[in-house]
């Protein structure tokens, strides 16, 4: 039983520094993240699955699962970083397609420039 717990630790550090390399790349996938994400919240299904509890936890065990949370604590602001851009990002398409949109009726235009037909 031990033994699957450390390997069950061990992934999920793993996972865990994967995500950590995935998200603090300059221009890395978002998608990307997801599939580890969904490789740890697998992980934490089987440990639960285990019923592991924190008193059988050994100071090694212990120690691997202090690290993933601390990753996790430094990931959690880069990615609500990343979140808060691509938000702003789906904002700037949305206001320029509404403006295109609302001149579109207005006459000609020519490589975005606006004709103004009222003279």
């Amino acid at each position: 039983m031990e033994k699957m717990i450390d390997s069950l630790i061990d992934r999920m550090l793993e996972a865990t520094q994967r995500l950590e390399q995935a998200v603090t790349l300059k221009d890395s996938d978002p998608e990307g993240w997801l599939t580890i994400l969904d490789e740890r919240e697998e992980l934490i299904g089987q440990m639960r699955e285990s019923s592991i509890d924190g008193a059988a936890l050994t100071a090694s065990q212990r120690q691997r699962l202090t690290q993933v949370y601390e990753i996790n604590q430094r990931l959690l602001p880069l990615m609500d970083g990343r979140k808060q851009g691509v938000q702003k990002q789906l904002n700037n398409v949305q206001r320029s397609k509404m403006a295109m949109n609302t001149y579109q009726d207005m006459g000609p235009s020519g490589y975005g420039a606006f004709f103004d037909r009222k003279k």
